[in-house]
């Protein structure tokens, strides 16, 4: 196989392509002994070593998908014989895929599969700071001024949590829709945040994990990212 190396670098999984080029021209990339800082180099996988920091890089046969996950599906890779899984929602490839992350029994949305554990890692860490964003459905009316006790966060049994954004959409009596984006990933910590103020969440749907969107995807429904998504993806991931 032959190509560029910032695409070559990209493919061994150490950086999105603009980032490889960042490395390369700095001198850091270092082909066949040499440091080599020209862009257009073109590297046969056959034949040419590829070294960054003294470790060799070799292309990954990785892959990224993207589903939206349907309410009262396990987040899991093992066989459950009472309940479904999203195991029995993915494709039959040859790769073995796991979640990033996980979502509750009965959240539905965004949930993205790979097999790179090191992306997996990153986008799950929250030292890495990727935003997470839901719409969060509460029984009954929210007023502004209790509206804006949320937006100063809940001091949580394992820590304090001060939402990235908080957006009232509507409010009646009858719901409430809120728009909260996070980086965190405690266990229950959307519907633990607003327990804390005496609200359960009757419903909630993850739409977004960093610049990867669920868009129109349908439910039940997974894909793979497309090469855009996962520039955008690389390029904040391994920022």
């Amino acid at each position: 196989m032959k190509l560029r190396l910032n695409r070559y670098l990209s493919l061994c999984g150490l950086a999105s392509r603009r980032k490889a080029e960042i490395l390369i021209e700095s001198g850091e990339i270092i082909v066949n002994g040499e440091v080599e800082k020209r862009l257009q180099r073109i590297i046969d996988s056959s034949k040419d070593e590829v070294f960054y920091k003294r470790n060799k890089l070799i292309v990954q046969d990785f892959e990224y998908y993207k589903m939206n996950k349907p309410r009262f599906f396990l987040t899991t890779m093992a066989i459950e014989e009472k309940r479904k899984t999203v195991l029995d929602l993915l494709p039959k490839v040859k790769t073995k895929l796991f979640p990033i992350g996980r979502l509750d029994y009965d959240t539905e949305g965004l949930l993205l599969f790979t097999n790179d554990g090191q992306m997996a890692h990153r986008i799950s860490h929250p030292s890495f700071l990727i935003q997470k964003t839901y719409l969060v459905h509460l029984k009954g009316n929210i007023s502004k001024t209790f509206f804006e006790k949320m937006k100063k966060g809940a001091n949580l049994s394992d820590g304090f949590l001060l939402p990235e954004k908080l957006d009232l959409l509507s409010s009646n009596s009858d719901e409430s829709l809120i728009k909260m984006e996070i980086h965190e990933g405690r266990n229950h910590i959307v519907k633990n945040f607003f327990k804390y103020f005496g609200r359960d969440v009757a419903k909630l749907k993850r739409i977004s994990v960093g610049p990867i969107k669920l868009g129109e995807l349908d439910s039940g429904k997974i894909i793979k990212l497309d090469y855009n998504e996962l520039e955008e993806l690389k390029s904040i991931v391994f920022k």
